[in-house]
């Protein structure tokens, strides 16, 4: 799914740990929604360390985040505590359809090993972004998308497990 208009059971048949829909949520103020690999994933852990630093900047441009995650409501309230995340709102995706439906695919090996992962893997543990056990989806891919009042307004699908997306610029509503 590209820009445009959110199918509306996508907006209305998921919601978070509080039981707010997408919709719901996207219609409050702009949401920056994210879409981690597993919580073993050195990125994944990378990225929620990166976006709990640059959380007030986001937050100062009018946007909230939000998470969908591959795992349990249960790990997931254990994996975002130690980052200050943990109230921010969340989706548990376990089978992976809302990834679908956005577009999310599953990795080919080639998507993360490649001496660009590799590299930027190395890097990341000396930042202390260590690999941990996976739980979920070990090949889905991640992915970014700005959705405003149930339409997607910028999106960003990995093409390698190791991207770095601009966050602020895609948190910015233009």
């Amino acid at each position: 799914m590209a820009a445009g208009r959110i199918d509306a059971a996508l907006l209305t048949g998921y919601k978070t740990q509080t039981g707010q829909t997408l919709g719901s949520l996207s219609t409050e103020r702009p949401l920056l929604l994210v879409f981690l690999r597993h919580f073993g994933c050195t990125f994944c852990r990378e990225v929620v360390a990166e976006l709990s630093e640059m959380r007030k900047e986001i937050e100062a441009k009018g946007t909230q985040m939000g998470f969908v995650h591959l795992s349990t409501e249960e790990k997931a309230r254990k994996f975002f505590e130690p980052y200050g995340l943990a109230d921010l709102p969340r989706i548990a995706d376990e089978e992976g359809r809302l990834y679908q439906a956005f577009g999310l695919i599953r990795a080919n090996w080639r998507q993360y090993l490649n001496y660009e992962s590799i590299l930027r893997m190395l890097i990341a543990w000396l930042e202390g972004h260590w690999v941990g056990l996976p739980a979920g989806d070990v090949q889905r891919m991640p992915g970014v998308l700005l959705i405003v009042s149930g339409e997607i307004r910028k999106a960003y699908r990995h093409k390698l497990v190791s991207d770095r997306p601009d966050y602020l610029q895609l948190a910015t509503v233009s």
